[in-house]
């Protein structure tokens, strides 16, 4: 509904695969936000709006294992790479098993050990559907957290930015994948960083990476 570009095969979400999931995760922060749940939180009988503490202590709640899951999330990301690293002949060869190598990764990187005797990863889509792109959902994580923070945290309107919404608009959302999007993500930054992102080098994923570390 907002692409304004010249071609439909290139309009919304078909863009990079790496900046496809940006839109949906800054909704996840306007979801979040206590400014955008006071307009549809109520309480079922009075009608009245939820309480800021209670906002409060969800968000708090929810966050309290947020660095497990972003742990867990790192680590199907090198998954996808190991599995879509392997040569032909690898794939061939009677002692390649891809539980095993999960479970090899899993003992050695994650938080959790493996639980022999289950195969999780026949059944995550994501592994084989996106093919060697799952680390596109914590890197639009970074991008989706850096653009709130530019564009929806100051100012009296805050979340309900009618400023920051344009800018959103205008220089992402509308070109869809008729832009590179490192040159929109940049415009969007502004600034030193943002003439650093929009380069789309190492560099640039340095930076990007920085925007997800924590303080």
């Amino acid at each position: 509904m907002i692409g304004r570009t010249e071609y439909h095969n290139v309009s919304g979400t078909r863009c990079a695969t790496d900046f496809v999931e940006l839109p949906s995760i800054l909704m996840e922060h306007f979801a979040a936000s206590p400014q955008v749940l006071s307009f549809f939180a109520q309480h079922h009988q009075t009608g009245k709006p939820i309480p800021p503490d209670v906002i409060k202590a969800q968000l708090a709640q929810s966050n309290m294992l947020e660095a497990l899951d972003t742990h867990a999330q790192i680590v199907m990301a090198i998954l996808d790479q190991q599995y879509h690293s392997l040569t032909s002949a690898q794939l061939r060869d009677p002692s390649f098993n891809s539980t095993r190598m999960l479970h090899d990764l899993q003992n050695r990187t994650g938080m959790i050990p493996a639980v022999e005797g289950t195969s999780w990863q026949v059944q995550f889509s994501h592994l084989y559907g996106y093919g060697a792109t799952y680390y596109s959902y914590l890197f639009d994580r970074a991008i989706a957290g850096k653009v709130w923070s530019t564009l929806f945290t100051d100012g009296p309107d805050g979340a309900l930015s009618r400023e920051g919404g344009e800018v959103f608009k205008d220089k992402v959302l509308k070109w869809g994948g008729g832009k590179n999007p490192w040159e929109m993500v940049g415009d969007v930054i502004g600034g030193r960083e943002g003439e650093i992102v929009s380069k789309g080098d190492t560099k640039s994923m340095e930076t990007v990476g920085s925007w997800l570390a924590p303080p």
